[in-house]
């Protein structure tokens, strides 16, 4: 397997790349390989530690361990591939969200003698997600207040009510049909671009005498 850096960047900016590192490990020879990227990952330079995999478990989040154990003693009794999403903790405590694929490797014989894989670090792609996911979900509260406001300004001005009778028009309207108060309010205000907001309310007090 190679790194290709420029093939885990969604959805960072033009500029940014998610750090990717490949590794081997060899279990005859107790050996194991890093790229430059899998230093980085685990918050280190080359030279500065012995990578084993001893060292890469060590990392791993002790909530995501297991998993990660179980996983690399599966392939090494039955062969194949796998992937995992997990925690890593670099050398300085700083946790990493990162996606871990690896294969088996086999001699001539087809025994397994190591593995071999990629790592790539999403921290920053789960961190703008969620950032993403937190905005989206602000404006789509501030759309749902606007559009309850809307609609209850609608009633007031049709039955010369207040807002608190207003908003009691909306909220026994969204019990009795156990919808929405978006919902209710986005169908009052459909029936002011009809026309029929008057007809639409007198709907309404019919049906909740």
């Amino acid at each position: 397997m190679t790194e290709r850096l420029e093939s885990y960047s969604y959805p960072l900016g033009a500029q940014e790349r998610c750090t990717v590192g490949s590794f081997r490990i060899d279990f005859k020879r107790h050996q194991a390989q890093w790229s430059d990227g899998m230093f980085t990952i685990h918050g280190y330079v080359r030279g500065e530690v012995v990578p084993t995999l001893g060292l890469v478990l060590a990392h791993k989040h002790p909530e995501d361990r297991g998993p990660i154990v179980g996983l690399l003693d599966g392939l090494r009794k039955e062969g194949g591939h796998g992937a995992v999403f997990h925690r890593i903790l670099d050398s300085a405590g700083r946790e990493h969200r990162v996606l871990t694929i690896v294969e088996t490797l086999s001699d001539d014989s087809r025994t397994i003698v190591g593995f071999q894989g990629l790592m790539v670090d999403l921290t920053q792609t789960v961190a703008v997600q969620t950032r993403q996911e937190s905005a989206a979900a602000v404006r789509g509260a501030y759309a749902t207040k606007a559009l309850i406001e809307q609609a209850k300004g609608v009633i007031m001005c049709c039955l010369q009510t207040d807002s608190d009778q207003a908003f009691k028009v909306l909220t026994d309207r969204s019990q009795r049909t156990n919808s929405k108060l978006a919902v209710v309010a986005a169908e009052l205000i459909d029936s002011v671009v009809a026309g029929e907001t008057l007809s639409k309310l007198r709907q309404w007090q019919a049906r909740s005498a």
